[in-house]
């Protein structure tokens, strides 16, 4: 059963502030998703992974350097597919030529109807796919670096909080947010509290509740002495700033050791 923190207390906000997540989560059908990426990606990197209630896609590539890093998971926002254009798409294929392999994953289709009963089943969801994927990196030599973005990077953080998923050697966040201001505080408590090292990026221009909160976040690894976070500010949005946001990645990465 999920811990209360981990589900954003939701039964107490869903009484006092109403949720901004239907016009988030767009509505597109995973089957149908994974047959159009089935049809326009090379064979060779798609791999479908099953869990005890759940089969979904993977788009797996292999470094294309001599010695091998370790490999990098990319969570898409909850919107999004393990192709999208929002970063995911760029890093996958970027960062091969930098020592990593990428293992981008198919999230379950986001929530629309903000009932507490819908996002805890989203979370289960989301949790029982990450640990199958956590798996499969762990089968493969070298660090585990996760990039979670939009409303999965929130999430991550309360799984890492709880211990309720095997925690990578770094985490990147790229506009994790929950739209709700009352949520996002619980998101900015769980980054400070879990002991992952955290580089969080936040875009300018597309993603108002993440960039908003990051002053809070801010404070609260300060509070709680966290030792590896560094927060950035992405110019523009995801979509514009894709060479800046592979070369912030690498750089951090370098910085801690990788």
């Amino acid at each position: 059963m999920l811990r209360s923190f981990s589900c954003f207390s939701i039964s107490s906000l869903l009484l006092c502030v109403p949720f901004l997540l239907k016009a988030e989560a767009a509505l597109w059908d995973e089957q149908q998703t994974a047959a159009d990426l089935q049809r326009q990606v090379a064979t060779a990197q798609i791999n479908a992974l099953k869990s005890p209630q759940q089969s979904f896609l993977t788009l797996q590539r292999t470094a294309m350097t001599p010695f091998v890093k370790g490999t990098v998971i990319l969570v898409p926002d909850w919107s999004q597919h393990a192709a999208s254009p929002r970063a995911v798409e760029y890093l996958r294929n970027y960062l091969i030529d930098y020592g990593w392999n990428t293992l981008a994953m198919m999230v379950p289709p986001g929530v629309t109807e903000s009932s507490m009963e819908n996002l805890q089943a989203y979370q289960l969801q989301l949790l029982e796919r990450l640990k199958v994927v956590m798996q499969e990196a762990e089968s493969k030599p070298g660090t585990i670096v996760v990039i979670g973005l939009g409303h999965s990077g929130a999430l991550l953080n309360n799984l890492y909080k709880n211990e309720e998923l095997s925690p990578p050697q770094a985490l990147v966040l790229i506009g994790a947010a929950m739209q709700d201001v009352a949520l996002n505080e619980q998101v900015a408590e769980a980054i400070s509290q879990h002991k992952v090292p955290t580089l969080d990026l936040l875009p300018q221009t597309d993603n108002g509740f993440a960039r908003n909160s990051g002053a809070l976040r801010l404070q609260l690894v300060r509070k709680h002495i966290k030792e590896i976070y560094r927060q950035r500010l992405l110019p523009g949005s995801v979509e514009q700033d894709h060479p800046w946001l592979g070369g912030e990645i690498l750089g951090w990465l370098r910085y801690i050791g990788y």
